[in-house]
């Protein structure tokens, strides 16, 4: 894989992305180690749990060995009681990039969404009633803007078209995370068999009570009766402090986080099927990495202008 060339303000973007245990984080990292001489081995991590500061067990964190060995953004950026949000995790890792590629790895769609498409302001957005019959609707968004029907997903659904008319009244083009799927950017997404992702999952759920899962949770009952917030819908958190109240055995923690986490996974693999562009990468294949590299090389980066990240972010790939 080539590496870019250096455009100041901008910051070339690998993206990639899979259900929860399927590996991304570790190919990321054999990624930036095997490209690091060339491409800077900077990684940016686009999931909404790693956020939080003293959440490390229960997020699968790297481990401070990996994050030693490699440059990291987006990781503890708030304590669990603040309130976050997808704008502010732009806000915070725009601060955190620089002109040097970088490998993003997560599975939190929005993330990349906002990253790849741009967030837009909403706070000036007049009010539109969902109450008024499709129908009427869908007359005004033609009205005003004949193409913005072909971006709805759903231009049946009243709630919809009243938040696209919210837009069209304010004088803004639609949301660019609003353009048919075939529109949007494309990006690598690791697939498993489902009883092999399962198996993992499983795994991975055992492996989180064996590595300290309990300490981890036991601090932060000392601080929070419950988790606060966003913070709160963490697996593992949950079931780790229902062990600690004697509400239930580490066994059936250990279950119940397998059976909520594989769940969690279904959801994901839906959303990047009907939200991304996905270029599906079979995640049990001996060459993934190479095949991961392969992909990016015929895709190149996507060109992150840091200046404009928050608003429309000027894809010029």
């Amino acid at each position: 894989m080539r590496p870019p060339e250096i455009r100041p303000g901008w910051t070339p973007l690998y993206c990639l992305s899979g259900p929860t245990a399927s590996g991304k984080s570790d190919l990321a990292h054999r990624a930036a180690e095997r490209l690091g001489g060339r491409l800077g081995g900077r990684l940016l991590s686009a999931d909404s749990m790693m956020v939080y500061r003293g959440m490390d067990v229960g997020t699968a964190k790297p481990s401070p060995e990996e994050r030693a060995r490699f440059d990291y953004a987006g990781l503890d950026l708030v304590n669990p009681e603040d309130a976050f949000s997808t704008g502010a995790w732009l806000r915070a890792v725009r601060d955190q990039l620089d002109d040097r590629p970088t490998f993003v790895a997560g599975g939190t769609g929005l993330y990349f969404r906002a990253l790849l498409e741009g967030l837009m302001p909403e706070a000036d957005l007049p009010e539109v009633s969902d109450d008024v019959p499709a129908e009427v609707l869908r007359a005004e968004i033609q009205a005003l803007d004949p193409a913005a029907l072909a971006q709805l997903a759903d231009p049946e659904n009243p709630r919809r078209l009243a938040r696209a008319l919210q837009w069209l009244r304010a004088g803004k083009p639609l949301p660019a995370h609003w353009k048919p799927v075939d529109q949007r950017v494309q990006i690598p997404v690791l697939q498993w068999p489902v009883e092999v992702l399962n198996a993992r999952i499983r795994v991975r759920a055992e492996a989180m009570f064996s590595q300290g899962l309990l300490e981890e949770a036991r601090g932060l009952k000392e601080r929070y009766a419950v988790l606060p917030g966003t913070a709160a819908q963490a697996i593992g958190y949950r079931e780790a402090f229902a062990v600690l109240d004697g509400a239930c055995s580490v066994e059936e923690a250990v279950e119940a986080v397998t059976v909520r986490t594989r769940r969690y996974a279904k959801r994901q693999r839906t959303w990047f099927r009907n939200q991304m562009r996905s270029v599906l990468v079979n995640g049990d294949r001996k060459d993934v990495l190479d095949e991961t590299l392969r992909v990016w090389q015929d895709l190149g980066p996507f060109w992150l202008n840091r200046k404009t990240m928050l608003g429309e972010s000027g894809d010029v790939r």
